[in-house]
């Protein structure tokens, strides 16, 4: 695998170059829509399986099942209906969280000695970002993955004819994105690092609530969060499109009403299949934009104090949006969604209440918007401020800053979780 530092979003001249254009130019270059097709409901794995029969040769008929070991519980759900088109398959069960540069090395050499031509991620975020980067390097291990940009062709799908993906969270949205993130253990501490190219957005996504019907409340509640950042990240980032712009408004829109039924009610099937979708079309909306700076802020702190994405970057999604108001007022089109009526106020008392709500809404689901309040795991103050300079490095050197509309330094950064240490709003 063919890897250099730094990635081409932390190299300077690009950073000028974004700076000095405002991010602005670059979205006329925003063109194209990229997507899975989508196969949801309870006949959706049916449908691939019936695809995949009509596409493949019999010969050509080898899949490796990329899992990990709390997801691999659900690869017999697929293996069954593998075997009744003679399909052979083999399966690796063994993805960790935030997914280390070392760890596609292994995948890829099952690669190199199995040869197939479906790859089948089964699994969150983090088994899908996987299973991505282990096609990109398998097809290509001369390109060096930190260097390659987001626009053009690389020429994936030489080896690999289908690249599916069967999301068990509802939250990442990577089913259906060209993003995908690993871990670079090389850096000390380890630094989240965003790979981006069209060529890894999943041929063939499969949403079916028996994957993701036994999610525990926890994990329900953070990946929800995380849809919820994505679609209010994304829409008030002044990249939005008619397009874009539907899937985060209607996504939105689900989560509001299915993520407290789903987070409480595990069993509600109903809220289930509704985030399954929010998740997907959050998804949709950030993935053909851009997300909110609360992801850059939220890769940082949560690969540097261990706190899980989801609930990072929720609880870094009210400073996002409260960042980036000074720029656009692309927010008031979201406080209808939360129950703010708009008529007669002066847009400060209208912000605030805006904000109430939205914070309202994430302490509806035990979850935090302030670090002090962070219960999992409890963070202490003097740590916090001991590695302020470090966290604020890694999110202004992560790939989302460098799209944000409003400009950034390291040190608004720095301000920045500064002020979500008690939740003070931003005045800067």
């Amino acid at each position: 695998m063919v890897r250099e530092k730094p990635t081409w979003y932390e190299t300077p001249a690009i950073q000028d170059m974004m700076t000095s254009l405002g991010g602005k130019a670059v979205r006329g270059v925003m063109s194209n829509y990229f997507s899975a097709n989508i196969l949801a409901g309870k006949v959706g794995l049916i449908g691939l399986t019936e695809y995949l029969e009509a596409t493949l040769d019999p010969e050509d008929r080898r899949a490796l099942i990329i899992c990990d070991d709390f997801t691999q519980r659900y690869t017999k759900k697929v293996t069954d209906l593998l075997e009744t088109i003679d399909m052979d398959y083999q399966i690796y069960a063994k993805v960790i969280p935030e997914v280390p540069f070392y760890q596609i090395e292994e995948t890829v050499k099952l690669c190199e000695e199995f040869k197939p031509k479906v790859l089948i991620a089964i699994g969150g975020g983090s088994v899908m970002d996987a299973t991505k980067i282990t096609m990109f390097v398998y097809e290509k291990p001369e390109e060096n993955l930190l260097l390659t940009i987001p626009i053009g062709s690389i020429g994936l799908r030489k080896k690999i004819k289908y690249l599916v993906a069967i999301p068990t969270t509802s939250g990442t949205g990577s089913e259906v994105t060209s993003a995908a993130v690993l871990t670079d253990t090389d850096r000390n501490p380890p630094k989240k690092i965003e790979i981006m190219t069209s060529e890894v957005v999943p041929d063939i996504a499969v949403l079916d609530t028996d994957f993701v019907k036994d999610m525990p409340p926890f994990l329900t509640m953070a990946t929800g969060l995380d849809a919820l950042a994505h679609s209010v990240g994304s829409y008030v980032t002044n990249w939005g499109t008619p397009y874009v712009d539907a899937m985060n408004i209607t996504a939105i829109k689900e989560i509001i009403k299915y993520l407290p039924r789903a987070y409480k009610h595990g069993s509600d099937l109903e809220a289930r299949a509704h985030m399954q979708m929010a998740a997907t079309m959050a998804g949709l909306g950030f993935g053909n934009s851009i997300p909110g700076i609360d992801h850059s802020l939220g890769h940082s702190f949560g690969k540097v104090f261990g706190v899980h994405h989801g609930l990072s970057v929720g609880l870094f999604t009210p400073y996002s949006v409260d960042f980036q108001r000074k720029v656009t007022d692309r927010w008031m089109d979201l406080c209808p969604i939360f129950g703010v009526e708009i008529k007669g106020k002066q847009k400060e008392d209208l912000f605030k209440e805006f904000m109430q709500s939205l914070k309202d809404f994430i302490h509806s689901l035990d979850a935090p918007t302030c670090v002090k309040d962070l219960k999992n795991p409890v963070i202490n103050k003097e740590e916090y401020v001991d590695k302020l300079d470090l966290v604020a490095d890694y999110a202004f050197n992560d790939a989302v800053s460098l799209f944000s509309y409003r400009t950034i330094t390291p040190e608004i950064m720095r301000k920045i979780f500064e002020y979500a240490w008690d939740g003070k709003p931003i005045d800067f």
